[in-house]
C-alpha cells in the first residue's frame, strides 16, 4: 500500500471534507460541521475511514469525529500524522 502524507492540514482538510461531502452527498459540508447533524453515520464513518486509511496510513478518530466538528477530527488526525513522521 502506497501512502501519501500530504504537506500541511490544510490539503488534509480539503480531501477529507471533498470525501465527507462525496459520502453524505452534501456538497455544502465545511470543516465547521459537525458529522452526525450533516446525517453521518457508523458506516459512513467506516467507508471515509478506509479512505483516508488508503490515503494517509491513519483513520480519523471516530469519537472525535461524532462528538465534535470535522475540522477538529482532521486536526487530531494531521497531529498524529505529523508526530509520527517526526519520530
Amino acid at each position: 500500500m502506497t501512502v501519501s502524507v500530504p504537506r500541511g492540514l490544510q490539503e488534509v482538510q480539503k480531501l477529507v471534507v471533498d470525501w465527507v461531502s462525496e459520502s453524505l452527498e452534501t456538497p455544502d459540508a465545511s470543516v465547521d460541521d459537525n458529522f452526525l447533524d450533516l446525517g453521518g453515520h457508523s458506516l459512513l464513518a467506516m467507508k471515509i475511514n478506509t479512505r483516508v486509511h488508503q490515503q494517509f496510513g491513519h483513520e480519523l478518530d471516530v469519537k472525535t469525529l461524532f462528538e465534535q466538528s470535522i475540522g477538529e477530527a482532521i486536526a487530531e488526525l494531521h497531529t498524529r500524522m505529523t508526530a509520527q513522521s517526526v519520530a
